[in-house]
């Protein structure tokens, strides 16, 4: 299991750090509407069938063969439309946001069912896709991807951090609804394990990158979100009843399962850099 793990991750880290940093942003564009299908496709695949069995009258209905489908290629077509296009990102947004609500509730045979059904797309789409038009603006940002691997330094330095801290050190539960083994002690370890992260890679771009403030504040901010991150993606496996959010990484489990903190951290750090840093 150990060597399935290593192997994955190495893999993974030589494909991202390739197209992070050979590709260009035609390449970028379609890498991030690849994942945000990936992404879809895990988080619809755990929810309908719970929403379904929930929903419907006699809780044996199952989702339509189409519905997953369908919804992966919406989250597909508002992520592209909004990073390929400079005006109309947020019409189609907003056309696709009610659309999919409007479809959602007449695709279902009962009320209680429509409803479940809209509300689960919805889920999808700003699960799915949101996040990543955010770290589609991290790119832009400046040159070699770095603000992404920034963001990705802070989360995973914090998941590090949180990890070993709540081992050694947590005693008092953060959320044990939604997940019993995270402790305020191991949050409070993550938040600076991502204050650290964050200053050794602002070392490496001493005067290509924002002031350290605006660093600091990307660290702290970024970093609880991405364990709140965690803890949403934690509530949608309780809900769903399932352990892991897919199996595209053997050893590691699903892709959502590895980026969680990321898609939450992703706006946040998104929104500092662009009203106070750059």
């Amino acid at each position: 299991m150990l060597k399935t793990r290593v192997i994955t991750a190495v893999v993974a880290l030589l494909v991202m750090l390739s197209v992070f940093l050979l590709g260009n942003a035609h390449t970028m564009r379609m890498f991030f509407t690849l994942l945000v299908g990936i992404g879809t496709f895990e988080i619809s695949g755990m929810i309908f069938p719970r929403i379904y069995t929930l929903f419907s009258a006699n809780h044996e209905a199952t989702p339509p063969r189409l519905l997953q489908p369908l919804v992966i290629g919406m989250s597909c077509v508002l992520f592209a439309a909004s990073a390929y296009t400079q005006g109309y990102g947020v019409s189609v947004m907003m056309l696709g946001l009610l659309g999919s609500l409007l479809f959602g509730i007449f695709i279902a045979p009962e009320i209680d069912l429509s409803f479940g059904a809209g509300a689960g797309i919805l889920v999808c789409l700003v699960y799915g896709a949101f996040p990543w038009l955010a770290i589609w603006e991290l790119y832009k940002l400046a040159p070699d991807s770095r603000y992404i691997f920034l963001m990705c330094t802070i989360v995973w330095c914090g998941d590090t951090g949180a990890y070993f801290a709540g081992r050694s050190l947590g005693k008092h539960k953060l959320a044990p609804r939604m997940s019993p083994n995270k402790t305020w002690e191991g949050s409070i370890g993550g938040i600076i394990a991502s204050v650290v992260g964050a200053a050794v890679f602002k070392s490496f771009y001493p005067e290509q990158m924002v002031d350290w403030p605006i660093i600091l504040i990307c660290a702290v901010l970024g970093g609880a979100l991405g364990q709140l991150g965690d803890l949403a993606e934690s509530t949608f496996k309780r809900f769903s009843g399932v352990k892991d959010s897919g199996k595209i990484f053997p050893g590691h489990g699903g892709f959502l399962d590895r980026v969680d903190g990321l898609l939450f951290a992703a706006p946040a750090i998104w929104f500092i850099l662009y009203q106070f840093g750059i």
